[in-house]
């Protein structure tokens, strides 16, 4: 059984479900050289990698519910740009974005959409967010999308290597404005 990702509109982007038509796009904007060092994804990433993430993971974290993922499409038929997704147990929001798609607004305008969904449909009143110390464009995009700094340290995710990098941690606070907070790292 397969549970479909709720549309999701902003004035740009169409959010849907990942789907194995994706697989190709995935692949490709996932050899990105930035994500060897910057996620935790298999390194080199090869198409089975893709199958798995769009034929097991997705559908299964929607199943479950413990893992919410959307993709980023400048419309409704649209190729996928980017990906982006929030995990329960830690209350967190990732994301990516293909490299030709980056520096537009994009995925800060993904992250208020799904941010401001996952507020509504599950009463939070706070989402997390982290990547590693050194991640400009995520930073930017937390920033941008309201997210507080709240500091350094190990990242909550085993990387390929075993360890947990040093990682930069911020917070949505649900019911502050939606604007941006001093105190970034960059």
């Amino acid at each position: 059984m397969k549970v479909p990702a709720p549309v999701l509109r902003t004035e740009r982007l169409w959010l849907d479900s990942p789907v194995l038509s994706d697989r190709f796009a995935v692949a490709e904007y996932c050899r990105d050289p930035l994500f060897e060092t910057l996620m935790t994804l298999p390194w080199p990433y090869e198409l089975r990698h893709a199958d798995f993430f769009l034929y097991r993971a997705v559908p299964g974290g929607w199943l479950s519910g413990d893992e919410l993922t959307w993709a980023l499409r400048t419309s409704e038929e649209g190729p996928l740009i980017g990906v982006i997704g929030w995990r329960r147990e830690l209350g967190d929001i990732g994301f990516w974005l293909g490299a030709p798609h980056r520096g537009k607004g994009l995925m800060t305008e993904a992250v208020v959409a799904v941010t401001e969904w996952l507020a509504s449909e599950f009463d939070l009143t706070e989402i997390a967010w982290e990547c590693v110390a050194g991640n400009a464009a995520s930073v930017s995009v937390a920033r941008k999308s309201g997210f507080e700094f709240t500091g350094e340290r190990p990242t909550t995710l085993t990387f390929r290597d075993g360890t947990h990098p040093d990682s930069w941690h911020g917070v949505l606070r649900v019911a502050a404005p939606r604007v941006e907070h001093p105190g970034w790292p960059l």
